[in-house]
């Protein structure tokens, strides 16, 4: 039987390797997202010619540069190439090294119609890292240094772009509390999967499961808003204006489930 030992990414699933399923597919799907992110900043990387002062008819580049801490392709490609070179010498060779530098060669940069090779070399290393992910969640102990290094990467390469944050709801775990069954356990659970893992009391949920049983205590639910107009059938501005006037809880851009559905349940017995 194989041996089981808990992700070292997420600190919740167990695994025979040491990233589970659900990280190894968050970061496969980070890694393939970045040329595509950075594609969308700009069809370029950089500014084609110097710094001349005045209006300038050059395209603009769409980063915002003055804030190359991450979000500049060099940089997550040094960042990206640092962990190729050391997974290289870490980990078993699975394909020949010239076939490798091959792919640098031509991708899907060519839809960026830029005479730049950064973009290239990006979808080069991304590729590579890509290919071999499977071997690296499996034999690597620290993949979750490189798994918080490539979300790094990505987050600035989304700011870069311009993408807001995707939605999250976030749920107390409605189970018992290990500690003290008389009382829920309260861990905050970000749903980011179809399933769920609470780290302090361990229990496991199926989220739709989750989130009836969390609505059937007196477990907090948090939804975006999105999810709450769209379930609830309430506008986005007429959410903002009850949480302005203190009628429904706002936390970020989530609001408290059961507070909206308590303003809408008042609001029917007055009309």
């Amino acid at each position: 039987m194989t041996d089981q030992r808990t992700c070292v990414v997420c600190h919740t699933q167990t695994t025979p390797a040491f990233c589970c399923w659900d990280c190894q597919a968050r970061l496969r799907d980070q890694l393939a997202e970045l040329p595509v992110l950075y594609v969308e900043c700009s069809q370029e990387f950089w500014p084609q010619g110097g710094g001349s002062s005045g209006r300038s008819p050059e395209r603009t580049l769409g980063l915002r540069v003055a804030a190359l801490d991450g979000r500049n392709p060099v940089d997550a490609i040094e960042k990206l190439e640092s962990w190729e070179r050391l997974l290289r010498e870490e980990l078993t060779p699975t394909e020949d090294p010239d076939l490798a530098q091959r792919k640098r060669k031509a991708h899907r940069w060519s839809e960026s119609e830029s005479d730049d090779h950064t973009g290239v070399t990006l979808c080069g290393v991304v590729d590579w890292l890509i290919a071999h992910l499977d071997v690296i969640c499996r034999e690597f102990p620290a993949v979750d240094e490189f798994a918080l290094e490539v979300r790094e990467v990505h987050k600035a390469a989304r700011s870069a772009a311009r993408v807001p944050s995707e939605p999250v709801t976030v749920v107390e775990c409605p189970a018992d509390h290990p500690d003290d069954p008389s009382r829920l356990c309260g861990k905050r659970l970000r749903l980011v999967a179809d399933q769920a893992e609470c780290p302090r009391c361990g229990a496991s949920w199926d989220v739709g499961r989750l989130l009836m049983v969390a609505a059937s205590t007196k477990a907090e639910v948090w939804q975006p808003a999105s999810v709450v107009s769209e379930r609830l059938g309430v506008s986005d501005s007429t959410l903002r204006r009850w949480a302005k006037d203190g009628l429904v809880r706002r936390r970020s851009n989530n609001y408290l489930w059961s507070s909206v559905v308590e303003m809408l349940e008042s609001r029917d017995r007055v009309g």
